[in-house]
């Protein structure tokens, strides 16, 4: 009996240990929303920041989010958040360049939804053309200094064709605490600086694309088809713009197999820095897009990566292990700065909370 006792007791710690070492080495947790990153977007609000309620069920400002950004005045230069209680919108949101300073906040991104299902190749209203590159639910054309918190906005059409969840082009945006839902090309970062904290981002085909200068940290990438994660879009060389995922999780459904991404354009350039990489990641780890010259324009790297996706030596041969001294050019605070040099306010902002966050 003794004898049994103690083979169980060691079966039982070789047992426990090896649960252990497993939870040590995955990362693969499902993504949380974090109240304690409130006070980042309270940073750009001021006395004169003007607040519109929207709430389709109840008493409030509007019933709709179109309706509330429709309202704020052309060439707008105040911060105006317009808060969107929890509900389900089913809804198409467009913010026109003239409408800059806007934040759309909700309570819980979980309980405030903004959702459509449009795909590129459906047609206007007016029958004139079909959407293309503009079918998202969320469509910003421009305006500046955007801020996106505590929503899920998602694009509910399918695997594929084209079904964009945002297509953003605006400088100086700021995310945080957002859920992306979609298929193929779900976020599109269509041009500026772009800054993603703690949010989460689920697709299939390249579904975070585009030619903007953007740092995701703390994000939880979720690819849920056996194809790219990433096709950034540079034409020329010495932009600086690409993409920084810093600290991140990638994850990937089960039985899919794909890689960290494609170059859109020739002078691609996305690095992953100190992220955890699920088992679904391919070994060759990048791309080409059937295009052997775009081996010598694009740049693609990674640094101190760790997980079961993690494989340096079958990588492909022309993407990059950073060493410590080059990694420190894609630290998020030396990355986003304007023209590669110059910390400007909204970044400076930013990199503060960052200090306090830690």
């Amino acid at each position: 009996m003794t004898g049994k006792v103690h083979n169980f007791t060691l079966i039982f710690l070789l047992f426990a240990t090896s649960v252990l070492f497993a939870a040590q080495d995955s990362n693969n947790s499902p993504w949380k929303f974090d109240a304690k990153l409130a006070g980042l977007a309270g940073l750009f609000e001021t006395g004169k920041t003007r607040q519109i309620v929207v709430d389709q069920n109840g008493p409030a400002d509007f019933n709709s989010i179109q309706k509330a950004i429709d309202a704020i005045p052309q060439d707008n230069n105040e911060r105006v958040v317009v808060l969107i209680k929890p509900g389900f919108y089913k809804q198409r949101v467009i913010i026109q360049k003239d409408k800059s300073f806007i934040t759309l906040r909700g309570t819980d991104p979980y309980k405030t939804i903004i959702s459509y299902n449009l795909n590129a190749q459906m047609m206007r209203p007016d029958g004139s053309r079909n959407y293309g590159a503009d079918c998202a639910t969320l469509v910003v054309r421009g305006a500046s200094d955007l801020i996106l918190e505590n929503l899920t906005i998602e694009n509910t059409f399918g695997p594929h064709l084209q079904a964009q969840a945002v297509k953003l082009a605006s400088e100086r945006t700021l995310v945080v605490n957002c859920r992306f839902l979609g298929g193929q090309d779900t976020l599109f970062t269509h041009s500026g600086r772009q800054y993603y904290l703690n949010c989460y981002i689920e697709g299939g085909t390249d579904f975070i694309y585009g030619h903007s200068q953007a740092v995701f940290e703390n994000c939880l990438i979720h690819s849920i088809e056996s194809s790219h994660i990433t096709a950034h879009a540079a034409t020329e060389p010495n932009l600086p713009t690409g993409y920084v995922f810093y600290n991140c999780r990638v994850t990937t459904a089960d039985g899919v197999s794909t890689d960290l991404g494609r170059p859109w354009r020739a002078y691609a350039r996305v690095v992953y820095y100190n992220c955890w990489l699920d088992k679904g990641v391919k070994p060759a780890g990048w791309d080409n897009w059937r295009d052997p010259n775009r081996e010598k324009t694009a740049f693609y790297a990674e640094y101190k990566c760790s997980g079961p996706g993690n494989n340096p030596s079958a990588r492909v041969k022309w993407s990059h292990q950073l060493t410590d001294q080059q990694a420190q050019k894609f630290l998020p605070e030396n990355f986003m700065k304007v023209d590669g040099v110059t910390i400007d306010k909204w970044l400076q902002e930013i990199i503060n909370f960052r200090k306090t966050y830690r």
